[in-house]
C-alpha cells in the first residue's frame, strides 16, 4: 500500500480540497452506507452522500461549502464529473484498496468484513504500536500497516527470527546435532562458563 496515495486532491474552479482516508472516516462511512452503496452513490452523483464523504474526510469543515459553491459555479454536470474519479479513488482508499497492488491469482486466508478490518487496524494501532486512540483514528490504513511492518522488523532485529522468509518453519535438528549441542553445553557449564544465547 502506497503512503503517497493516502491524500486525494480535488481541484474545482481554482479551489483545492484535500481528502484523507482516515480510519475514523472509513469506519463512520462504512457504518452509515457500506462501501458498495457508497461507491455506487458517488458514481451516480448522489450529492448528499458525496457531501458526507467530503465532510468526513476533509481537513477543514469549510471544504464542503467551498465544493458546493464551486459545483454550482461550474454547473452541476461538469462539477460532478470533476468530483467522481477522485472521490471513487478516495472511497477505494477508505475501503483499504490500493490501485498499485497487483491482484492475487487466488486469495488466501479468511474473508473479513470492512467493520472487522477497521477494528483490526484500530487494535494494531493502539495495541501493537501503542498509539493513542486519537492518533489511530486520524491515521490511514496505509500508515497503520506500514508502521506495524516497521515494528515487526524492529522486533525481528532485536530478538531474531528463524528466517527472513515469511511463512518458513525452522528446520528440525538431527539427533547428532542435538547430541553435539548437549555435549558442548555440558563442557561449557563444567568449566563455569556463562552461557548466553545470542
Amino acid at each position: 500500500m502506497q503512503l503517497a496515495a493516502d491524500e486525494i486532491t480535488i481541484r474545482l474552479d481554482g479551489e483545492t480540497v484535500f481528502l484523507r482516508p482516515t480510519l475514523r472516516a472509513a469506519t463512520r462511512l462504512e457504518r452509515r452506507y457500506g462501501f458498495p452503496k457508497l461507491m455506487e452513490a458517488v458514481a451516480e452523483g448522489n450529492l448528499t452522500i458525496i457531501a458526507d464523504v467530503i465532510r468526513e474526510s476533509g481537513g477543514e469543515w469549510s471544504n464542503l461549502l467551498t465544493v458546493i459553491e464551486r459545483i454550482s459555479g461550474m454547473g452541476l454536470r461538469k462539477g460532478l464529473e470533476a468530483l467522481t474519479a477522485p472521490l471513487l479513488a478516495h472511497v477505494g482508499a477508505l475501503a483499504g484498496l490500493d490501485p498499485s497492488d497487483t491482484p492475487a491469482e487466488e486469495a488466501t486466508g479468511e474473508r473479513m468484513t470492512f467493520a472487522d478490518y477497521h477494528a483490526q487496524l484500530f487494535r494494531i494501532a493502539t495495541g501493537w504500536l501503542g498509539w493513542t486512540p486519537e492518533t489511530a483514528w486520524n491515521a490511514t490504513a496505509a500508515e497503520i500497516l506500514e508502521a506495524h511492518k516497521g515494528r515487526v522488523e524492529m522486533l525481528k532485529a532485536i530478538y531474531g527470527a528463524p528466517s527472513d522468509e515469511p511463512g518458513t518453519v525452522p528446520r528440525e535438528h538431527t539427533e547428532e546435532e542435538v547430541r553435539e549441542g548437549i555435549e558442548t553445553l555440558k563442557m561449557l557449564v563444567g568449566r563455569g562458563a556463562n552461557v548466553v544465547r545470542r
